[in-house]
């Protein structure tokens, strides 16, 4: 049976009050376990406001518990409160580097490196890291993202937007926070093309200006890029450098995608942010 508002809600009503497991829940709402697991794994993909974890996994007695996941309170230390807040405070990228987080993660759980490049026209994302994780992405894609242009580039013949549309296929759930604009516009009409012929819709766009430029892929993997120029001053590289970075840290990722939903859901819907624009009439 399909997911219906009603039963969303009374489960995310029944979790906010205290932990649940999968056999309260199926319960309450009246269904079989399986029915009931599923539609857990729907909320948590679609909406972010519950999560799982499954003590003693793999064992005949597992215990799979559902909490809320708390996006009011996205900072558990006082360094993940300082990045969130100088994040919130700016909108250009060149106001906040991925660097001020990447500083602060194990060095055993991240990986950075870099390009030199000529000009910021010939920035690529390191497309030929990032598309594969396009490929085995199973749940969800969360993107932070100044325009959507990146659709359009390509790794072994193949664009980002054919690599999403197979995970689409797959029935990933991807959501893009990005600057819905005039300019943009027929990008994101694109991307959000392949909810078409979908029950429920698998693309979410929303409109909002962010200094991050950032890919989260399931719980496993953050990809961050930017783009460093120097002011070719004595003892500064001449090169622009294009660097990445990648963070399997956890606990950064889970903060990461509180993160995420934090501006996601005080973002602009795309349809309203799509009817605003097609007012602006030609000259």
């Amino acid at each position: 049976m399909t997911l219906d508002n009603k039963t969303t809600e009374k489960i995310k009503a029944l979790v906010y009050s205290r932990p649940r497991n999968i056999n309260e829940i199926a319960h309450a709402i009246n269904k079989n376990w399986r029915t009931a697991d599923r539609y857990i794994d729907q909320i948590m993909l679609q909406t972010g406001t519950i999560k799982t974890i499954t003590f003693r996994e793999g064992t005949r007695g597992a215990l799979k518990i559902v909490y809320w996941n708390n996006t009011e309170k996205i900072y558990s230390t006082d360094v993940q409160e300082k990045l969130f807040k100088q994040i919130e405070s700016v909108i250009d990228k060149a106001d906040f580097s991925p660097f001020e987080i990447y500083q602060y993660i194990d060095p055993k759980n991240r990986k950075g490196y870099y390009e030199e490049i000529e000009s910021e026209k010939d920035y690529n994302y390191n497309i030929k890291s990032l598309a594969p994780f396009f490929e085995v992405a199973q749940k969800e894609i969360y993107i932070f993202a100044g325009n959507l242009a990146f659709l359009h580039l390509k790794h072994n013949k193949k664009t980002i937007f054919e690599y999403i549309k197979e995970a689409v296929k797959r029935k990933v759930i991807i959501k893009i926070i990005t600057d819905i604009n005039l300019a943009d516009l027929s990008n994101v009409e694109q991307v959000l093309s392949l909810n078409s012929g979908l029950r429920e819709p698998s693309v979410e766009v929303r409109h909002e200006q962010i200094p991050l430029r950032a890919y989260i892929f399931d719980n496993t993997i953050i990809k961050l890029g930017e783009i460093n120029s120097s002011q070719r001053k004595k003892g500064q590289k001449k090169q622009i450098l294009a660097l990445y970075y990648e963070i399997r840290d956890e606990s950064w990722i889970d903060w990461m995608q509180k993160l995420f939903y934090k501006k996601f859901q005080n973002a602009i819907p795309s349809n309203i942010r799509i009817e605003n624009l097609r007012s602006i009439s030609k000259l």
